[in-house]
């Protein structure tokens, strides 16, 4: 009697369930969002793209700001905490999370060289749990554009020896010498202490200053350009803030912004459903050119006709 009685209710309830169905609660996703040196343009394109999405989604921001143990208490806590998507900024920390954590989809952004430095093992297929955004630039169409500006003989270069990133990227330089027929001169920045230490030493001996996308030579910028200004060098950087911020005279780069936003499609692509191993990473085919009059002033430098025609940002104070 009580099996039947048991039975009648089941029945029922299913009934009015189909008659009368309840609501329908979409899933809510969670993103964790590590950033190296805080938020930049990057992230605001990567959290507005997000918003065109009809998932719901939570994001959880943490900052590492360029300390490598603070970035590993990051990985621990999510660790402990699993996310559905880790977005990560830069070679470093995309680097040390995917050492550490292996199945969580993750999508970096603004890593120069993601084949290159280990990340993914080519651009159409990760053969692993990342996809994402790359700021790659071409090195030559960089340096060419500063040669019209100042035909350099001896170009310097001011890295971080400590990024792989920035390695890279001084060995492309390195590879062109006798392509624009320059011989380059090494200035290896990774404390503040080594501003004053190294830069001096470009004095009078080169033509022309180069600055990869290095973490550490960004958030050191004014005081790099402080020196680098004072000796009148021209120089052309692959962060584009550093031309109004700091007073980089050229800057040659991506939109961050536009990468943030490819960042966020892939990221949409694995919450429907798609590996980040089939997602394949991506570069933009355009290019923003900046250029700060008033260093050019400064520095006593005419910037031609052809180069200003080009920019998408001038500087004027």
């Amino acid at each position: 009697m009580i099996r039947l009685f048991f039975f009648i209710l089941c029945a029922l309830s299913l009934f009015i369930s189909n008659i009368f169905p309840g609501p329908v609660f979409a899933k809510e996703y969670c993103i964790a969002m590590i950033t190296w040196r805080g938020e930049t343009i990057a992230e605001k394109g990567f959290i507005d793209e997000l918003d065109k999405s009809t998932h719901e989604i939570t994001l959880i921001k943490y900052n590492a700001d360029q300390d490598n143990a603070r970035l590993q208490k990051i990985i621990t806590r999510i660790c402990s905490n699993p996310v559905d998507i880790i977005y990560v900024f830069g070679t470093t920390a995309t680097k040390a999370v995917l050492l550490r954590i292996k199945d969580i989809p993750v999508v970096f952004n603004i890593v120069s060289r993601p084949v290159g430095s280990g990340i993914i093992a080519s651009w159409d297929c990760s053969k692993n749990n990342a996809t994402g955004a790359s700021n790659k630039v071409s090195a030559i169409h960089q340096l060419k554009t500063l040669k019209k500006v100042i035909n350099y003989k001896n170009l310097g270069i001011i890295y971080n020896p400590k990024e792989q990133n920035s390695i890279i990227q001084r060995n492309n330089v390195k590879r062109l010498e006798n392509t624009l027929h320059f011989s380059l001169k090494e200035y290896k920045v990774s404390r503040e202490q080594d501003i004053f230490k190294t830069l001096p030493q470009m004095r009078d001996k080169v033509d022309a200053v180069f600055l990869p996308a290095d973490s550490m030579v960004k958030f050191l910028g004014k005081r790099i350009m402080e020196i680098v200004n004072k000796y009148k060098i021209p120089s052309l950087s692959s962060v584009g803030s550093m031309v109004p911020e700091d007073g980089v005279l050229l800057g040659f780069v991506p939109k961050y912004y536009e990468l943030g936003r490819i960042a966020a499609k892939k990221a949409i692509l694995i919450l429907n459903g798609t590996k980040p191993s089939d997602i394949p990473s991506s570069v933009l085919d355009h290019y923003d050119i900046s250029v700060n009059m008033k260093t050019a002033k400064n520095i006593n430098i005419q910037i031609p006709m052809s180069v200003l025609v080009m920019a998408n940002q001038i500087v004027r104070w």
